[in-house]
């Protein structure tokens, strides 16, 4: 079930302290309107009600999501979280992420049924191409997905809005039969699936 706790947070513009309501452990299936929240990239929205000056406060937290069989650890700049101490669950995948942006991009693609590592492999092979003709540092992030197509919002530092880039389901297949030609499987424990991930794959491919 999920799990609500409330701590004092001292605002850092006018010295006030509140509360802040911090939910450790989300239930997607129970709280359906925390799961939207993160999505929305509001849950860990933050105002002071004394001068409102607005931040956004991420804590460690547990997503879990029965229907879809995973379980997501974020750990804000390597903060301690619950997992450490969570029995191996069986039949879950299970991952740990760093920012409320890739927990919100692990529940959208698992939601979709989709392997992260492949679409890790998409996300290298989009972010190469775009960095030929882009300056600065560019991070990609799953949204959607049809049955032809694949889209990704791309943020470029120094740029506040992100650009949208469409990729064919192709490159996604030719990313799994990358996985299946490795024999990737998939990890037992809180794993970290990401860009770096992707490069030591393809450097091993490429040393076949």
């Amino acid at each position: 079930m999920s799990t609500e706790i409330k701590k004092d947070i001292v605002c850092p513009a006018c010295g006030q302290t509140q509360k802040l309501e911090m939910y450790t452990s989300v239930n997607a299936e129970e709280n359906p309107e925390l799961r939207r929240d993160i999505l929305r990239e509001s849950v860990f929205d933050w105002e002071c009600r004394h001068c409102g000056y607005t931040a956004q406060m991420a804590y460690p937290m547990i997503y879990h999501d029965p229907a879809h069989g995973f379980m997501v650890c974020l750990r804000p700049s390597g903060a301690v979280s619950k997992a450490e101490a969570i029995p191996a669950v069986r039949g879950l995948k299970k991952r740990s992420v760093k920012n409320p942006q890739e927990l919100k991009e692990k529940i959208l693609i698992f939601e979709a049924g989709f392997d992260d590592a492949a679409v890790e492999l998409v996300k290298n092979a989009i972010v190469t191409v775009l960095k030929r003709s882009i300056e600065g540092n560019v991070h990609a992030y799953f949204c959607a997905a049809d049955e032809k197509e694949m889209r990704f919002a791309i943020f470029v530092r120094g740029r506040q809005e992100p650009v949208y880039q469409t990729t064919q389901m192709a490159v996604y297949r030719q990313s799994q039969e990358v996985l299946r030609t490795l024999d990737y499987k998939e990890p037992d424990d809180f794993a970290v699936v990401n860009s770096k991930l992707a490069q030591r794959l393809l450097d091993q491919y490429k040393s076949i």
